[in-house]
């Protein structure tokens, strides 16, 4: 992503209000389903005693932690700071852009939810790439940041799901 490339992307969202205030409403409310869907599916695992339990704590616990810690680590700037632009979505968080914990969440717990129910698993990948499509358009993550996240917890989920036995 280039400053010039952002700023066409902001004028288009700065002359579409509808758009651009859909665009911030979606940005609050797909990670909050996220996040309140997945404590549904430990209880749903919980409750009904699946053996699957554990594997739904720790993949995404792993996933989390890893991101975190690379984050920390390579400390990249965010598309605000590198390229001097105004996000469409205020945002002052400095460096830890790489690779996107929004979007590596949202991606393993799909691939959780998938693992327990694949059709829930299509639903919840649908928010995660609704997430995965607003963060670089808000200019508060580069698409490197966004595939890197996607890519980590898929790998990450297809090892720790189905792979390990």
């Amino acid at each position: 992503m280039t400053k010039e490339r952002y700023e066409k992307i902001r004028a288009w969202f700065l002359a579409r209000p509808a758009a651009l205030s859909a665009m911030r409403v979606l940005n609050i409310w797909l990670p909050r389903i996220v996040y309140c869907a997945y404590p549904l599916l430990l209880l749903f695992l919980l409750l009904h005693r699946d053996g699957r339990l554990l594997r739904a704590v720790l993949v995404p616990a792993v996933v989390f932690g890893t991101v975190t810690v690379l984050r920390e680590l390579w400390n990249f700037p965010r598309p605000y700071e590198a390229l001097e632009i105004e996000p469409l979505i205020p945002r002052e968080k400095k460096g830890r852009s790489f690779p996107s914990r929004h979007v590596a969440s949202a991606v393993i717990i799909a691939t959780a939810f998938w693992y327990v129910s694949p059709p829930l698993g299509a639903a919840m990948a649908l928010v995660a790439l609704g997430i995965a499509i607003i963060r670089p358009l808000a200019g508060v993550h580069f698409p490197r940041d966004v595939i890197a996240g996607a890519v980590l917890s898929l790998a990450a989920g297809y090892i720790g799901f189905w792979v390990l036995k």
